[in-house]
């Protein structure tokens, strides 16, 4: 039995297809099952715990043609966009499925239905998979620290902190200035790890306020991440891909909301994790967030409060 799956980014929806794999590997337990992503996201692949085979994307005709050789006995398409839709003719795999991505629902979601609720993206990849079996149940995703992994040395600290102040959008993020607030705030104990990619490079080295900020933005692996993680107490972030990360850690996590919401299917599947999301009639505005706020207020987010953030940090115990 030959699988092959399709996602090619970003990091969170990556993240959210690891149970699809993992129900892959547990119906067929001795197939090949081959995951094609963009070469960024290869190493997350590994990390899924399904002994999956990533194959990083290519356009060109020679990658076409090998999947197309591979002969494939499923194909499940979990990304739903023309690149992939050609990687899945190509292949000819005698059965080809794709996921239904609930647009119509999203879009209403978006225009203001409060009548709708999608749980998880996971549960719309769920779709795929239900094409192949009527008896389909799935587990919340989940990351696999390697045991062995070079970990940085940091100072000793009460309460460990991991800041993501990164997104892909504007309006998704939270403010720079509430993120300092909260650091200025905070006990002189608590020890906040601030990380980014390299594109989000200049807003992670805007925080590091004193010795309790340490900057290891675009500085780890995939792998010496989740091992830094699962030694956090807390992890912050907006709605990003770091935030499906923590909560396929099972991390206590403080997800904040701004211009999407938890309807659209993107809140962290944790039972630790606090959503915070002002849930203003204008929200969401958009299904991923966009360069400025439509109404010019921005208040989805500016009305989350640092207080509010340092409370939970400080109420709760781990």
């Amino acid at each position: 039995m030959k699988i092959l799956i399709l996602r090619l980014s970003s990091l969170g929806d990556i993240v959210l297809t690891q149970p699809i794999a993992a129900w892959l590997r547990a119906e067929y337990p001795g197939a090949q099952i081959d995951y094609v992503v963009k070469e960024q996201f290869v190493e997350l692949v590994t990390l899924m715990g399904c002994e999956l085979n990533p194959i990083v994307y290519s356009k060109s005709i020679r990658a076409h043609i090998a999947l197309f050789r591979a002969r494939y006995d499923i194909v499940i398409d979990l990304h739903g966009k023309l690149s992939t839709y050609l990687l899945k003719i190509a292949s000819r795999g005698k059965r080809s499925v794709c996921y239904h991505k609930a647009r119509s629902q999203r879009k209403r979601i978006v225009r203001g239905d409060r009548s709708l609720y999608i749980k998880s993206t996971t549960d719309l990849y769920k779709t795929a998979l239900l094409q192949i079996s009527s008896r389909v149940s799935l587990q919340a995703p989940r990351l696999y620290p390697l045991s062995h992994v070079e970990e940085p040395v940091l100072p000793d600290a009460a309460k460990r902190i991991a800041i993501f102040p990164g997104a892909t959008h504007n309006t998704k993020r939270y403010p720079l200035k509430y993120f300092k607030e909260l650091i200025k705030e905070s006990p002189k104990d608590f020890q906040y790890i601030i990380l980014g990619s390299t594109s989000e490079a200049d807003m992670c080295r805007s925080l590091v306020l004193d010795y309790r900020t340490i900057n290891l933005c675009a500085m780890l692996s995939f792998a010496q991440l989740l091992t830094l993680l699962q030694g956090c107490d807390w992890v912050i972030s907006s709605d990003s891909g770091p935030m499906h990360m923590a909560a396929a850690l099972q991390r206590p996590q403080i997800a904040i909301f701004g211009a999407t919401h938890p309807r659209l299917g993107f809140a962290p599947q944790n039972t630790k994790a606090h959503i915070l999301c002002a849930n203003l009639d204008c929200q969401p505005c958009s299904l991923h967030g966009s360069d400025k706020c439509p109404q010019g207020h921005h208040r989805c987010m500016l009305s989350i409060k640092p207080e509010s953030i340092l409370k939970i940090l400080s109420d709760n115990s781990n």
